[in-house]
């Protein structure tokens, strides 16, 4: 029986993260659509997609304290309804006001889902955490595959009303199935929000952490660009709206293989390795997109694009499980995870005032030359942000005495 309830749970938890990422990812499509409809130039999309993370960047940290303090269940359960309102704020959107509010409420969702999603993942028995963070990613990708195809399918067919409709619809069916999300080890009594956000600063007072984040933002590196830059680009190129959305939906591909195939093969000894090879396929694809006019290839390097994002995703997370326990998962993975943050803020605006300024071929081929340098520089970052003489058991310990107001010295 209770092997039945546990396999019940993580379908429960795949599916509702599958579902809520295809409703994230027709937003992602229909977004950036409906501005290039209602005539916006690129700047204005750029800061539609990126400056509503300003105004959630906290909410990271929010998410993975409320998480550590009153459980996962219940923050992933908001957040699946703050996706719903963002969903119901977008169809009433009319100009770039509205768009821009509807986009810093889906951000909220976002800034909820991620942090207990894979803090659920990580905690449940029976396979490593590679693995099950893997199964969850390659879920999280396939939903938002359906919803990046759909999305410009649904712009085109139904036209965007229709299609703003359907999406909350979606929206809502995930919100039902938050209901019924897995039970994980309960958290320990005592500890307030303020304590746990004491733990935070403790994980981003270690060199090891930004190590991670620097991974958390390589991964947000490609949704960021096919949410922003590259609909545009494709829009320039002639490119319909269903072709837009069928391009940029190939970016999902990438993490479902990454997921099941890949993440099992991120261990500690492979990890140098692995981080300078996807930071550096990243660059080599995002270049190859900007020489690229034709829809298949266009198409290929999404894939390509997704699976270098997909695996420092994985990564990332298998990074921020080793250096945590159970009470102070959420925390970790939200610390980590702030790389996701910055690169939505960073990204579509200097790709985009590069784009402005001097094209958008000029300024895939610039940020492709900044990610193979710093693939260069691997053992650089490893050897100076995390030094072997601090272990992973030393970092989880800290931030635990931290939580309960007793920090250790030295």
């Amino acid at each position: 029986m209770r092997q039945h309830q546990r396999s019940s749970g993580i379908l429960v938890l795949y599916g509702s993260a599958a579902l809520w990422c295809t409703c994230i990812g027709m937003s992602h499509v229909l977004i950036p659509l409906y501005a290039i409809h209602m005539g916006f130039s690129i700047l204005k999309i750029a800061t539609i997609v990126s400056l509503p993370v300003l105004a959630t960047l906290g909410l990271r940290f929010m998410g993975g304290a409320l998480s550590d303090r009153f459980g996962e269940r219940l923050v992933l359960h908001t957040c699946y309804l703050l996706n719903t309102l963002a969903a119901v704020v977008l169809y009433q959107a009319e100009g770039f006001f509205s768009l821009l509010i509807a986009q810093t409420v889906s951000n909220m969702s976002r800034s909820f889902f991620w942090t207990p999603a894979q803090s659920i993942a990580s905690q449940i028995p029976g396979s490593n955490a590679g693995k099950r963070l893997g199964q969850l990613s390659a879920c999280n990708a396939a939903g938002n595959l359906a919803g990046l195809g759909l999305g410009g399918v649904l712009a085109a067919t139904a036209g965007y009303p229709g299609a703003f409709l359907i999406l909350i619809v979606a929206t809502l069916a995930s919100s039902v199935l938050g209901f019924f999300l897995p039970h994980v080890e309960a958290k320990p009594k005592g500890r307030s929000v303020w304590q746990i956000f004491v733990g935070i600063g403790k994980y981003l007072s270690y060199r090891p952490t930004w190590l991670t984040i620097s991974a958390s933002f390589a991964a947000a590196l490609a949704p960021a660009l096919t949410q922003s830059i590259y609909p545009v680009y494709l829009a320039q190129l002639g490119y319909g709206e269903q072709w837009i959305g069928f391009t940029v939906a190939f970016r999902a591909i990438g993490p479902i293989a990454s997921g099941l195939i890949l993440a099992p093969l991120i261990t500690p000894s492979r990890q140098v390795g692995i981080y300078a090879a996807g930071i550096a396929a990243l660059g080599i694809f995002i270049i190859s997109s900007g020489l690229m006019e034709h829809l298949i290839l266009l198409a290929l390097c999404m894939a390509a694009l997704g699976t270098a994002s997909g695996l420092m995703d994985v990564w990332y997370q298998v990074r921020a499980t080793q250096l945590s326990s159970a009470s102070d998962r959420s925390v970790s993975m939200a610390s980590m995870g702030l790389g996701w943050n910055l690169a939505y803020i960073v990204t579509p605006m200097a790709v985009g005032w590069l784009a402005e300024i001097h094209g958008i071929n000029f300024a895939l081929l610039a940020t492709g030359c900044f990610l193979l340098l710093f693939a260069c520089g691997t053992r650089l970052w490893h050897r100076l942000l995390a030094p072997p003489g601090l272990t992973l058991r030393n970092i989880s310990s800290d931030v635990e005495d931290a939580s309960v107001g007793t920090p250790r010295r030295g």
